[in-house]
């Protein structure tokens, strides 16, 4: 089945993402021009994952998973591995976005790839929706 876009164009499956398409025509590329500056997983009222990126110029937005499920993170840094001090003026994006789907009634699958984590899990929805500087 496939999953619900909202405030995106609906992507393919199977494809690799690392550019969100705009209702209006534009697009954002979450690889060369926004920096992934958090990841949230939240439980109420659905269980979400947000991704928070960021650019100096450009703003901020969430690209939220909602009603996640089978969650799977790996983080392959950790502060012994050199983070210290500020962070990077302009943070790296993600290297990519998987979406499959899988039969009439499983969830779609999703896999985000960044330099330092990796996330898979099935979700329904997709948002993209802007934040507060």
């Amino acid at each position: 089945m496939r999953a619900r876009f909202t405030g995106l164009k609906q992507w393919e499956a199977p494809g690799d993402y690392s550019d969100v398409d705009l209702p209006d025509g534009g697009f954002l590329d979450l690889h060369n021009d926004f920096g992934l500056l958090g990841v949230a997983m939240l439980g109420y009222p659905k269980s979400t994952v947000r991704l928070e990126f960021g650019h100096p110029a450009r703003g901020r937005f969430a690209l939220e998973f909602h009603d996640v499920g089978e969650l799977v993170m790996q983080q392959t840094v950790t502060s012994s591995d050199g983070w210290h001090g500020q962070p990077d003026d302009e943070p790296e994006g993600i290297d990519s976005i998987t979406y499959y789907e899988y039969g009439a009634e499983l969830p779609p699958f999703f896999e985000v790839q960044a330099p330092s984590l990796r996330l898979r899990f099935r979700a329904w929805e997709v948002a993209l929706r802007p934040l507060a500087a």
